[in-house]
């Protein structure tokens, strides 16, 4: 089986049709992600991540679902020390064989996040980048990021904004508004990578859940492209509204 020639650990029952769809993606697909992702990664989310994350230089980073790797290869050219984890047996594949060619010394683990087991000593950073929000066993997942870090170690997660909504991009030029009729409540969104679901959920969900974790917010930031940046017409939205949110928390110094 697949699952078994890369080193699957345990899934979530909840989580397995996620990480079947991924399984699905093809070479061509994963390799245009290299080498900074998609546009809204390179232009909002990376730069976001690197100011929050500061000085990588000999850190200890866990990329929790680093997918075909891009992201870990990214930290690793800035210093830091990576494990990669990831539960698709595709994407494990392309980010060890990028590895075998590059030789930046990044450990992908095929894992399930929300049974992440053992990934090794504790890390100074961990990263999720527009992960949580396709993960159904969420809180687990969650809390295995809080217990990977050590004491004051910072964890640092990327989300769709709230307020943004399938095809708002498209209905911008004619609209010039976001329109949303349901916040409070969690439910499915067609449309992720290679057409998963993610999941709508409050910002308060993850936030709460992230105090609750022991973690003290120092940062919730809302990339928004500048204008001089946009590379698309379909972009302009991105400077009145952003399509991401960025979490940055500390967990605490001690558990006492």
């Amino acid at each position: 089986m697949t699952r078994q020639s890369v080193g699957m650990h345990d899934v979530s029952p909840a989580n397995e049709a996620t990480i079947s769809s991924y399984d699905a993606l093809t070479d061509d697909f994963l390799s245009a992600w290299d080498p900074e992702g998609d546009a809204g990664r390179r232009l909002l989310l990376n730069p976001t991540f690197f100011r929050l994350l500061g000085d990588l230089t000999g850190r200890r980073v866990l990329d929790a679902g680093c997918g075909q790797g891009y992201l870990s290869r990214l930290l690793a050219n800035r210093g830091a020390e990576v494990v990669g984890v990831e539960p698709a047996a595709r994407l494990v594949i392309y980010a060890r064989r990028v590895e075998q060619e590059r030789r930046q010394g990044v450990q992908y683990l095929q894992r399930d996040l929300s049974r992440l087991g053992d990934s090794g000593r504790p890390f100074d950073a961990v990263v999720a980048n527009m992960v949580l929000l396709d993960i159904a066993d969420w809180q687990s997942a969650l809390a295995n990021c809080v217990a990977a870090l050590k004491p004051g170690g910072l964890l640092v997660y990327s989300l769709h904004h709230p307020c943004w909504v399938a095809g708002a991009a498209e209905e911008w030029p004619q609209r010039k508004k976001v329109e949303l009729c349901e916040y409070l409540d969690e439910y499915e969104v067609r449309g992720g990578v290679g057409g998963s679901v993610n999941y709508h959920r409050p910002l308060s969900s993850y936030v709460n859940e992230t105090i609750r974790l022991g973690c003290r917010i120092v940062e919730i930031a809302e990339p928004r492209l500048l204008p001089e940046q946009i590379e698309d017409p379909s972009q302009e939205i991105l400077t009145h509204i952003p399509n991401y949110i960025v979490v940055s928390a500390r967990r605490a110094p001690s558990d006492a």
